[in-house]
């Protein structure tokens, strides 16, 4: 699934973009279905499908700003215990947890295709602080955020 919201990243320039993007979005919801634990959806199914489609649409449109539990709980009009599980049952990971890496997958843009400092691109990511990005950025990855952008636009 992070495959294919980096691809619709990627994508954005293209011509095609809005017809990439949406075949893409419907391929993860192909994979969230494919994954679910019924091979049917119930009515309440389709209802968690739609708030956790708002919730993540929400940290799509916002990953670049500072966003807490409270604001993903908000926009699928759910809990925060409720959205903790959504998140859980659906994705396999916490919100937090996705917010995380889709901000790392964005962050891979810049570090390929600009020569921005760490910094810069930790802000405008959403990250607060550079250190916690290259932090998590190491663990995601395993690499440094030097070696990948060494690597990377080697390739390019």
């Amino acid at each position: 699934m992070l495959e294919l919201i980096q691809s619709m990243y990627r994508e954005k320039e293209d011509t095609t973009a809005p017809l990439i993007i949406l075949s893409s979005f419907y391929k993860i919801w192909s994979l969230i279905y494919k994954n679910s634990e019924t091979t049917l959806p119930s009515k309440k199914q389709n209802s968690d499908f739609t708030l956790l489609k708002n919730m993540i649409g929400y940290i799509q449109k916002f990953y670049k700003k500072k966003i807490t539990l409270t604001d993903i709980a908000k926009a699928g009009m759910v809990g925060q215990s409720k959205c903790c599980k959504l998140f859980d049952q659906y994705i396999g990971v916490t919100p937090n947890t996705y917010l995380i890496r889709y901000r790392l997958h964005q962050s891979t843009w810049y570090l390929k295709n600009t020569d921005m400092t760490i910094t810069e691109i930790a802000q405008i990511v959403g990250f607060s602080g550079s250190s916690y990005y290259a932090e998590a950025f190491r663990k995601w990855f395993d690499k440094r955020l030097s070696e990948y952008r060494k690597k990377e636009r080697k390739s390019l």
